[in-house]
């Protein structure tokens, strides 16, 4: 069964047709390499495919409960926050405690004794404890590990081509079905 299809999809912009009655299927552990001109629709067809556009007609299906992630060939981030607070982003409302968590274990190795340091991280090591955050903070710590991400650098400072690759991370940390 596949995870994604389109069907007689049809999307342009003004009088340029960049999907005239397109056909696309993506199935299990299938990887598909998109290549074309610029201004050809290959940006167009990916937002199709995750949603984030509708066609003008045709069908886009995708598979009940899929999870999918993309990366925006200009990713819109946040200047001022932190690479790890941007990756773990990528989580969801779970990944504000993550965030919380690692800035308060952080705080805490910088003032080691204070005690309302150590009541923060206690406060939430015991929120990750009752939501399996572990789990998730783990995932986010490997993904930066694999993408060499300095987890305390502000995103701002990052070139573009670092930026794009948190925006990698915080995509792969959610874990999706399909990575556009």
């Amino acid at each position: 069964m596949p995870l994604l299809t389109l069907s007689r999809a049809r999307l342009a912009y003004g009088s340029l047709p960049l999907l005239d009655d397109a056909g696309f299927e993506l199935d299990p552990r299938e990887r598909v390499g998109l290549i074309g001109r610029n201004g050809c629709g290959k940006s167009s067809l990916l937002a199709v495919l995750s949603g984030a556009t509708v066609l003008d007609s045709g069908e886009a299906w995708r598979a009940p409960g899929l999870t999918i992630a993309r990366v925006a060939q200009e990713p819109a981030l946040d200047a001022d926050a932190s690479v790890y607070d941007t990756v773990a982003l990528g989580l969801g409302a779970a990944g504000q405690l993550v965030a919380d968590f690692h800035h308060a274990t952080v705080q805490l190795a910088e003032h080691a004794d204070d005690p309302a340091a150590l009541a923060t991280v206690d406060r939430l090591h015991a929120r990750l404890d009752a939501t399996d955050g572990w789990t998730l903070g783990h995932r986010v710590d490997t993904v930066l590990s694999r993408l060499s991400l300095d987890a305390d650098r502000r995103v701002g400072t990052l070139s573009g081509g670092w930026q794009k690759r948190v925006a990698l991370a915080q995509a792969l940390a959610a874990q999706p079905d399909v990575l556009l």
